[in-house]
């Protein structure tokens, strides 16, 4: 009989892809003005001709925009170590139209891996998850999974680190050496 591997899920938006860098370089270049990733202090933040989800709208269906993402500095290392421990699978809320194109990008940035499209990444069968987003974290936690939410600008706050710091079984992090850290803490 062999033992199983834990499985940790990963958010794809905001964690394995820089989602909000390709969304601002494309706002730049539409509206002709300059907005970057620290101006994203909430999802929908709003640029003045356009907020950030109605952007997320006019690119995510375009399989090219998805295909060019970049990958977050530091997640290829981080996958590789976590992959030595965990199980991987990859989720993300995107919408319907874009899924092929996302598991795309994943195949094409990490090979062959188990991607879920879900409104709830916390209802995954699963012992660990990393995202970006406060709410899913919680509820990951309220679940009894370790969970990490990933330092961005629109969740490294005063309100969000004081949630956190009530909570068991959430770790704000602010790089993927720190999960990797604390998971081998956890062993």
């Amino acid at each position: 009989m062999t033992e199983s591997k834990p499985i940790f899920v990963v958010d794809i938006d905001g964690v394995a892809c820089e989602h909000a860098k390709a969304i601002c370089e494309w706002v730049s270049r539409e509206y002709n003005i300059v907005v970057t990733v620290d101006d994203v202090t909430s999802w929908d933040t709003d640029f003045g001709p356009i907020t950030f989800v109605k952007a997320v709208n006019n690119c995510y269906p375009n399989e090219e925009f998805i295909l060019k993402m970049e990958v977050t500095p530091g997640f290829d290392s981080f996958l590789k170590q976590l992959s030595q421990k965990v199980i991987v699978k990859f989720a993300t809320a995107r919408k319907k139209y874009a899924h092929e194109a996302t598991r795309l990008w994943v195949n094409k940035n990490f090979g062959e891996n188990e991607t879920f499209f879900v409104k709830s990444k916390a209802e995954l069968s699963c012992d660990f998850i990393v995202d970006d987003y406060l709410d899913e974290v919680i509820e990951a936690a309220n679940m009894g999974k370790t969970s990490f939410l990933f330092s961005r600008p629109w969740n490294n706050n005063e309100n969000t680190k004081n949630t956190i710091v009530k909570l068991r079984r959430v770790h704000f992090v602010m790089s993927f050496d720190e999960i990797i850290d604390i998971l081998e803490n956890l062993e």
